[in-house]
């Protein structure tokens, strides 16, 4: 976005900044991509346009100071990234500790009557590879609410991202959405920030 301004007889070109949050979903049946744009609504101009991760790649996160990332419900393939559209994104050869100083949360899907032994697996699974490249995690949540057998997203005993449940808990989503955005709010920009007042 350009604004024009004249002052004299200059014409002075500034360029808009860029958001200083990016938000990038693997998605299924639709839901992650809608919590993404949910989230948009919420982080207004602060956030840049929800991107799907299939079309991204790492240098996409550059210039952020934060970024979300929305995976899918069910992992196809045990321990592989790249079962959840996200192998695009890998770091770069040169520098696989590309997000050091950039923060990261990560909201998931599941279903906990249906696959109960590996509810929102792959939030925890995103949460062990990003923590690898350096990034500083935020977004934790206490695991209330839930029934669930297991969860590689629980490291010690709270959620390391947003579990959402649209199967049986699809009342409960907007909610959730809404105030992990405002817990957001505060980890990404008022935590630590160099701009809080």
């Amino acid at each position: 976005t350009r604004t024009r301004t004249r002052t004299g007889t200059r014409t002075l070109v500034a360029r808009a900044a860029k958001p200083t949050l990016g938000i990038f979903y693997a998605t299924g049946t639709g839901n992650t991509k809608r919590v993404a744009n949910s989230l948009k609504v919420h982080f207004g101009d602060l956030a840049d346009e929800p991107q799907p991760i299939g079309a991204s790649n790492a240098k996409d996160f550059e210039g952020y100071e934060a970024i979300i990332l929305g995976a899918p419900s069910y992992l196809w393939e045990k321990h592989r990234v790249s079962a959840l559209d996200f192998d695009t994104i890998e770091p770069p050869f040169d520098d696989f500790k590309d997000l050091v100083g950039t923060k990261v949360a990560i909201y998931g899907l599941g279903d906990q009557k249906e696959y109960p032994k590996n509810f929102c697996d792959a939030i925890g699974i995103l949460w062990e590879h990003f923590s690898l490249r350096g990034a500083e995690m935020v977004g934790a949540v206490e695991n209330k609410g839930f029934e669930f057998k297991r969860s590689r997203a629980l490291k010690q005993g709270v959620f390391v991202g947003l579990p959402l449940d649209f199967e049986n808990q699809g009342e409960m989503v907007g909610d959730r959405v809404e105030e992990w955005s405002k817990q957001l709010k505060r980890e990404f920009f008022q935590e630590g920030s160099k701009n809080q007042s």
